[in-house]
């Protein structure tokens, strides 16, 4: 597994994900989003114009990562991965802001070409936030 160790709390480590885990997230979350946004348009085709689809979809685009990501500190993609998004200073006091951020930093289109060249992307970078991997699943 493609992990460094992220810090020590409470006598644990914490692990940071992979490059290969965080690619498996932005799959599954763009698979999901995808059919999310399908069912979407389908039930609404009659009721909103064509052409305001693609801010609507915009908006739900923020809406899934910024809602699971600030309440769950998962989205379904990390859920099925074990992974979760942490502040890098361990604080929760800017924790809404940090994410929001993140969430912003994702409609950036280098943003997921940032991999390339850092460890973490763009949208982690910017917030301070980083990627984990939730204790159970790495072997120590």
């Amino acid at each position: 597994m493609n992990v460094h160790q992220f810090a020590n709390f409470k006598n644990k480590r914490i692990y940071m994900t992979g490059k290969t885990v965080r690619l498996v997230n932005f799959l599954l979350d763009s698979i999901l989003f995808f059919l999310i946004l399908i069912v979407f348009m389908s039930v609404f085709k009659n009721l909103i114009p064509i052409e305001n689809m693609k801010w609507i979809s915009a908006v739900l685009y923020f809406l899934y990562y910024f809602l699971f990501e600030y309440f769950k500190r998962q989205t379904i993609g990390k859920m099925i991965t074990k992974s979760r998004v942490v502040s890098v200073s361990g604080s929760d006091k800017s924790f809404f802001i940090r994410i929001f951020f993140r969430t912003l930093m994702r409609f950036i289109p280098i943003d997921i070409i940032s991999y390339l060249f850092t460890y973490r992307g763009f949208h982690d970078l910017i917030s301070e936030t980083s990627v984990i991997q939730l204790n159970d699943t790495v072997k120590q």
